[in-house]
């Protein structure tokens, strides 16, 4: 066990569990813990960090700059000594870690990517844990190549206090407020109920947001009455265009969108149709870097990232635009130091910006002429082993070709079963997919790869 100060590094040495099946356990935890959070104080579901932070939080400007600095030097120097991509490519002595500034200390750090993480994904832990005791999150975020990322249960509940500090303002409260999930983790096979009751959370299909099961979303939402939606923006955007005036019978206190990016468009009628504030969150799977912006009354802020969360610097793409770049603050159990987004954002010296491009979420049509959102078409984790990069193409109502390029020569018929086995689970009788292998995957005009291409945009 390795354990510090209240701010320094708490990773926990995984041991081997004996006479228990570690997953089915962790499944039955989380559970639990949904179940109870309401009822069960903060300072036992949350660690001290979370509490540490959200006082950091609330501190002046001038303390906050000291954690932050604080934070990257203790990172920077836990990933030497103790991350072998780090230890075998970046030399440290000690008293340049106590006392270069930290700039100095970054700029000798290279560059990485999705692929330099996803080629050696251990390289990146920290040699003193086991990751098969720590939280594995994946994605394949918009850009279609898989990342996955592990941290500790330390690291979420200090994400937390970021979301509790910007989202809290609304009143929000993970473990007290009662709210609506529409997200990757509460959508289902079209042929179940759209809606089930998971602790505090009703959770909401995406793939459910359609005329068919309305009556069903409406009555399910009326009876729960939700004080906040926790949403991705397209999946708000399809409840909101669903819904009629007087459908809901109580009023919301916010919409919190996450996981996308909103566009003006999306924002106006979410605002109107909800009638309350909307809070923005960028962030990412790799837990680099985090901003947030809020809209009110027709009126949309500008994002400000979260200099205590992460690092956040910016580098010139070859066509000239500034691609977002981030250090995590928080992860030492695999730290991911000047990590290329593959977002672009002209970012000022306060940590602020209008926009952020780059990001592009599409819908795809159903044979019927239903709008379903792309992201969430899952892949199985074992995917990532034989593919490289994917992309969802689509020239027509009803059909979808995955497009891969493949890690390690030409696919199997194995492995293409493999692959359109998830995609098939939740919407094979919507559609006809098929696999195509491919070269390169094609780019947005700013250098970005969209997950989903259209060669037509749904209507709305």
């Amino acid at each position: 066990m390795i354990s510090t100060t209240e701010l320094g590094p708490t990773l926990a040495f995984a041991g081997e569990v004996d006479g228990m099946d570690y997953e089915r356990a962790k499944g039955t935890l989380l559970r639990l813990y949904h179940r109870w959070r309401g009822v069960v104080p903060a300072t036992l579901l949350y660690h001290s960090d979370h509490f540490a932070v959200r006082r950091l939080l609330a501190a002046p400007p001038e303390v906050q700059r000291a954690a932050a600095e604080h934070r990257l030097r203790h990172v920077l120097g836990s990933a030497v000594a103790h991350v072998p991509w780090y230890r075998r490519r970046v030399a440290l002595r000690p008293v340049e870690l106590a006392h270069a500034p930290v700039g100095e200390l970054l700029e000798r750090f290279p560059y990485i990517g999705k692929q330099d993480v996803m080629e050696c994904q251990r390289d990146f832990v920290d040699d003193r844990v086991n990751p098969r005791f720590l939280v594995y999150a994946q994605s394949h975020g918009s850009s279609g190549t898989g990342i996955g990322v592990w941290r500790d249960k330390r690291q979420g509940d200090i994400e937390k206090a970021f979301y509790f500090h910007a989202w809290g303002r609304l009143g929000f409260s993970f473990d007290k407020s009662r709210y609506a999930r529409l997200g990757a983790d509460s959508a289902r096979p079209l042929d179940d109920a759209p809606c089930y009751r998971f602790g505090n959370r009703l959770m909401v299909s995406p793939n459910h947001l359609q005329a068919a099961h309305k009556a069903s979303i409406v009555e399910a939402l009326n009876r729960f009455r939700p004080e906040f939606i926790h949403a991705y923006p397209s999946a708000a955007l399809s409840l909101a265009e669903l819904l009629a005036p007087g459908d809901l019978q109580f009023r919301l206190k916010g919409v919190l969108l996450a996981s996308e990016p909103a566009t003006p468009v999306q924002l106006a009628l979410i605002g109107r149709v909800f009638d309350c504030p909307v809070s923005i969150s960028y962030g990412l799977t790799e837990r680099t870097n985090l901003a947030f912006a809020h809209h009110q009354r027709g009126h949309t802020s500008a994002y400000q990232f979260e200099s205590l969360y992460g690092w956040t610097e910016t580098r010139h793409s070859s066509d000239g635009q500034p691609e977002i770049v981030g250090t995590s603050a928080w992860n030492e159990v695999m730290p991911l130091i000047r990590y290329c987004t593959g977002d672009f954002a002209d970012i000022d010296e306060h940590g602020q910006c209008p926009e952020i491009l780059g990001r592009v979420h599409e819908f795809v049509l159903d044979r019927d002429g239903n709008r379903l959102p792309g992201l969430t078409i899952a892949l199985e984790a074992g995917t990532w082993d034989f593919v490289r990069s994917c992309q969802i193409r689509q020239r027509e109502p009803g059909k979808l070709t995955i497009a891969v390029v493949p890690r390690n020569g030409p696919l199997t018929p194995e492995q293409k079963a493999e692959l359109l086995a998830a995609p098939l689970e939740h919407w094979g009788t919507r559609f006809e997919m098929d696999v195509a292998e491919v070269p390169e995957l094609a780019r947005a005009p700013g250098g970005k790869r969209q997950f989903v291409i259209n060669d037509f945009r749904a209507a709305g």
